[in-house]
């Protein structure tokens, strides 16, 4: 039962670390896309960082942003997606809609 108890944990623990992997560097992403990639905190710690106080402290809003990732997996915010912002798939950069009218 222990070594069950083990292999299990085990697993868990290399389920949560595979379900938090790096962005490329190179491609652009949703704030979504990182979200739910595990970037929670480097989302919020960059724009803080950034001076973005306001938008660091409101997560729901973050799905409508923009980022650029960076060698080793660090990130740099590029702004907002008024239109919204589709995920490309793996491989690919995301796509930002700039045109709120799409909306109407």
């Amino acid at each position: 039962m222990k070594l069950i108890s083990t292999v299990t944990a085990t697993l868990l623990v290399f389920t949560n670390a595979a379900s938090a992997g790096q962005c490329v560097a190179g491609l652009n992403y949703c704030g979504s896309t990182l979200v739910d990639g595990g970037y929670h905190d480097i989302i919020q710690q960059t724009l803080r960082n950034s001076g973005e106080i306001v938008l660091s402290n409101s997560p729901g809003v973050w799905w409508g942003t923009y980022w650029k990732c960076n060698p080793g997996g660090s990130i740099t915010y590029l702004g907002g997606c008024a239109g919204g912002c589709i995920d490309a798939g793996a491989g690919k950069s995301d796509i930002c809609n700039h045109d709120a009218s799409d909306w109407l």
